[in-house]
């Protein structure tokens, strides 16, 4: 089943499990973010992709030129683990990891959530079906980005919705605690190929949280290079 169709199967679990309210929380919040003039803003192809010195979830620091002196670099923003589709998508590409490599590509996610977002989520009150998705140590890196500098670099980034807000903290979920800050502020789930020379080569910009990337279409762009 391919990633998206995962998230689509989640999206309609959630509509016929969850009450109505909270169902109305989540559309509200989806189409505000959708609304947002993302694409319009973000870094695309032919543009260099931002250096970076960010420290992944077991301290060490990694900077974009240790990727790319190996071959290009696939690099995806997510929202943190209390996002279920996040989750799914980590747990897709993980699953393909060696087939990135084997074309001569690296992967990494950056989020504003940092290696506390595990456990925030772990004690939350979010459904069974959504804690299921959690990805506790992928076999690629997670870098934490700090107040979203990189993501805002990007210019990928936007204020969650007060309907999110108020969605997540009526499921307990401790943003604040998770990313280290109170801004609330997250990147949209782009997906780029960044090429030897720091220029983007590909990118995928949804401006839309339940639509990423899928995994085939990434190594078929890897093919091309």
């Amino acid at each position: 089943m391919s990633l998206n169709s995962q998230i689509q199967g989640l999206i309609h679990s959630f509509n016929t499990q969850l009450p109505p309210e909270v169902s109305a929380l989540i559309e509200q919040g989806a189409g505000q973010i959708s609304a947002l003039p993302i694409m319009e803003k973000a870094l695309n192809v032919g543009d260099m992709a931002p250096d970076f010195a960010l420290k992944n979830y077991d301290g060490e620091l990694r900077q974009l030129q240790d990727y790319l002196t190996k071959g290009p670099l696939v690099l995806t923003f997510y929202r943190g683990l209390w996002c279920p589709y996040c989750n799914l998508q980590l747990a897709s590409y993980n699953k393909h990891l060696d087939e990135f490599r084997r074309l001569g590509a690296d992967l990494v996610a950056i989020a504003a959530e940092g290696p506390e977002g595990f456990d925030v989520v772990q004690a939350s009150e979010m459904p069974a079906e959504a804690k299921a998705t959690l990805v506790s140590a992928p076999d690629f890196d997670v870098l934490h980005d700090q107040h979203a500098a990189l993501a805002t670099a990007f210019g990928l980034t936007f204020s969650l919705p007060q309907a999110h807000r108020d969605l997540l903290a009526g499921m307990k979920v401790d943003v604040e605690r998770a990313t280290g800050d109170n801004s609330y502020t997250f990147a949209d789930p782009a997906t780029y190929i960044i090429g030897t020379d720091g220029t983007i080569r590909w990118a995928f910009i949804p401006n839309n949280y339940r639509k990423r990337a899928e995994p085939e279409t990434i190594l078929k762009q890897l093919k091309t290079l």
